[in-house]
């Protein structure tokens, strides 16, 4: 049954990712951006319905959940806010937005459902303070609001590693790893991707700041450190998704193994 659910979901997912593309994009290159965006969104919504339907949440890692919200509401004051982090393409005038705030709507309810586990090592408050103090000297500033640049830049730090609490579980677990948690992982990992893809060419436009008054000690490494924060995330979830990719050519669950 779980299986069946995942797989609608998915089917469900692609097919509205290619009727936004049709009757909502533009088809600029950063439109992708707004891929990521709703892969990211997808991931969400996919742990909460499932977990709401089969009311298990065992192996889900609250912390990652709380970490993942405050990064999204963070990115909510920008962008609702201003429009210097949208994308160029027409998706960033309604769709992108829209998948935010289901990103997030999705997030609390899905932190609110887990369980405190006394498994998890890494906890939200390790890295907010890291990620604010970080984001407070290294912002861009296409905003020209440095509240909001700095909202949105640390959302960007915050999610880099949010996913590492998630990570870690996994390494306390044994056995089987549920679908929706596994994908749930998968869909962060591949928005990660697709945001390097996009910054890879565009991360040179975060250096140049517009805003005369920003307190940023280094706006001209902002691109650098974005592209930095994306990598660091990529790298935390390489192993797990090799895993999986794994088992998927192979045709059998994802196991874990304690370490």
């Amino acid at each position: 049954m779980k299986q069946q659910l995942n797989y609608t979901l998915w089917i469900t997912f692609l097919v509205s990712t290619v009727l936004i593309y049709l009757f909502f994009s533009s088809g600029e290159f950063s439109f992708i951006l707004t891929l990521a965006c709703g892969i990211q969104c997808f991931g969400f919504g996919l742990v909460f319905v499932t977990i709401s339907i089969t009311k298990e949440t065992s192996g889900l890692s609250k912390q990652t959940f709380i970490c993942c919200a405050q990064a999204l509401l963070a990115r909510l004051f920008s962008i609702l806010t201003f429009e210097g982090y949208l994308p160029s393409d027409a998706t960033g005038d309604y769709v992108y937005r829209l998948f935010e705030i289901l990103s997030l709507i999705f997030c609390i309810l899905t932190a609110f459902s887990i369980k405190n586990n006394k498994q998890e090592l890494f906890q939200w408050y390790y890295f907010t303070p890291v990620m604010l103090v970080t984001a407070y000297y290294v912002h861009p500033g296409l905003n020209s609001h440095s509240f909001c640049d700095i909202s949105w830049v640390f959302a960007l730090y915050m999610e880099s590693f949010a996913i590492l609490p998630q990570i870690h579980l996994f390494t306390k677990r044994e056995g089987i790893i549920e679908y929706h948690t596994s994908n749930f992982v998968i869909t962060q990992a591949l928005n990660k991707v697709i945001c390097v893809i996009f910054w890879f060419y565009s991360y040179e436009e975060l250096n140049r700041s517009s805003d005369e008054s920003t307190i940023s000690v280094a706006p001209q490494l902002s691109g650098y450190f974005v592209m930095v924060a994306q990598l660091i995330s990529i790298i935390i979830t390489a192993d797990f998704v090799y895993k999986y990719l794994q088992s998927w050519k192979q045709g059998i669950p994802l196991v874990m193994l304690p370490s």
